[in-house]
């Protein structure tokens, strides 16, 4: 940098900086004190200690520039008594070479600014930039320290704010990573009954519920240990045993180097919304289940032959691995399967002997039918019930009705349903027949594994057979 440039540059930022100058030789002090009058915004003037120490009394100064040796109070005693008041304080020293044996003495005060007499002007210019520029740089340190300082204190007013929102609205714990409790709020108290004391480096099972599984809590924890966010619906049990149902979003809390420091939770209570959800789901299921029976009441079956259909389906649906979801809407859109007889003439319907071929294929139509009346619905459970009764009498080797599709292109629901129906049917005895033994319907069942039924199906009813018949017996007509 040019001197120049370096002028240009300390003038500049020498804007608004105060300087105190002590120097007791007159000729000396009137001569440097007017150059650096062009330069800072402030400058005071001392001739002696005592004055100097005064003026820095009376009010703060950026820079202090003073020589050693001075009459009453000398520049080493000064920039003591100094450094006592403020031990940040910049200064330069001014002093002649054989003074050097005091250079230690002010360098053990933190003084590390020196300008060797005579003072020559460049030499000037290249210290007080240097200081100059040190206090400009230390100044915006500071001032992006106060503002981060206050915008944390603004941050963290905020957060305590939205914590206590949080914990006011929803239930909060906290968890460290081998699954005990560090943290539980109030809310988290009054759902569960417990007291913080109570669950403190306790671990969650205290709260598990009988109906949850273990599968389940493995995919949860799978899931955060890793650094993934689970959102779920969890069954719970209170301290006095009663069941209570929590929306649940788990959270893991990381550090700097991406490692878990522990876990939170924020749940909120859905109990009641589960129990009304629950209500409705009972009601339409007993309002299909009913208008099931009433279909059958016409071709003089009992309201039995839908109730026993739709358990047989369930424990099939249950043993085959369906989800909890599919198993409820299974259960509940099975009593529909047959609907479409309603359609059905009751000549072709009520008729004691074998059904003629055209007959029968009038007869066949009753599933075309029952799909008919549901399909429009955008219900999740009147579309399980229109598959139902559309496919369940569809065969896995392709030769069913009404689409003669073959093995999994006919939906689940329509293949557990079809091993169900017949089950049934050859159970107890129809207008048209009579009632077969349980060793004839297995011989049966048996020999249309892969024909006219799913073999995995039928696999897990012939293993299961003995639940089967205890349902056949509970709803015996």
């Amino acid at each position: 940098m040019t001197f120049k440039e370096t002028l240009s540059q300390l003038s500049s930022l020498a804007k608004g900086m105060s300087l105190l100058y002590i120097e007791d030789e007159e000729l000396i002090r009137n001569n440097i004190a007017l150059f650096l009058q062009t330069i800072f915004t402030d400058v005071e003037v001392a001739s002696n200690g005592i004055e100097a120490l005064r003026l820095y009394q009376e009010k703060k100064f950026d820079i202090v520039v003073t020589d050693i040796f001075m009459p009453e109070m000398n520049g080493i005693t000064v920039v003591q008594k100094i450094k006592k008041i403020n031990p940040q304080q910049s200064v330069i020293i001014t002093s002649a070479c054989e003074e050097s044996t005091y250079l230690l003495e002010l360098i053990n005060l933190g003084v590390t600014q020196f300008l060797l007499k005579p003072i020559k002007t460049e030499q000037v210019i290249n210290i007080l930039n240097e200081v100059v520029t040190n206090i400009y740089n230390q100044r915006k340190v500071d001032e992006c320290n106060n503002n981060l300082k206050q915008e944390l204190i603004h941050q963290t007013a905020l957060l305590e704010q939205y914590k206590e929102i949080v914990d006011i609205s929803t239930i909060v714990t906290q968890t460290d990573i081998e699954g005990s409790i560090i943290y539980a709020n109030e809310a988290f108290c009054k759902i569960s009954g417990y007291c913080p004391k109570e669950v403190i480096s306790r671990n969650h099972n205290i709260l598990r519920h009988p109906d949850m599984s273990s599968e389940f809590y493995k995919n949860l924890w799978e899931t955060i240990l890793n650094k993934q966010t689970w959102h779920g619906t969890i069954k719970n049990i209170d301290k006095d045993g009663k069941t209570y149902i929590n929306n649940s979003t788990i959270k893991p809390i990381l550090d700097e180097f991406d490692n878990i420091i522990n876990f939170i939770s924020i749940s909120h209570n859905v109990t009641e919304l589960h129990d009304l959800n629950d209500e409705i789901w009972h009601t339409q299921h007993e309002m299909l289940s009913l208008l099931g029976e009433v279909g059958e009441t016409r071709s003089l079956e009992t309201g039995n032959h839908v109730r026993r259909v739709a358990k047989y389906a369930k424990l099939l649906g249950e043993l085959y691995g369906l989800e909890d979801e599919q198993i409820k809407m299974l259960y509940s859109a099975t009593p529909m399967h047959d609907i479409g007889k309603i359609g059905i003439p009751d000549s072709i319907l009520l008729k004691p002997e074998k059904l003629d071929p055209q007959e029968y294929e009038t007869m066949k139509t009753h599933s075309k039918i029952g799909y008919t009346i549901l399909k429009e619905s955008h219900r999740p459970l009147l579309q399980a019930a229109a598959i139902i009764a559309h496919e369940h009498h569809e065969r896995w080797d392709g030769t069913g009705y009404p689409n003669k599709i073959a093995g999994e292109e006919i939906h689940i629901y329509g293949r557990i349903v079809a091993l169900a129906d017949v089950f049934d049917a050859l159970s107890y005895g129809r207008v048209y027949k009579q009632a077969w033994s349980l060793e004839k319907i297995i011989e049966f069942i048996s020999n249309e594994r892969a024909k006219q039924f799913d073999p995995k199906l039928v696999d897990i009813f012939l293993d299961n057979i003995e639940s089967f018949k205890e349902i056949s017996l509970k709803f015996k007509d």
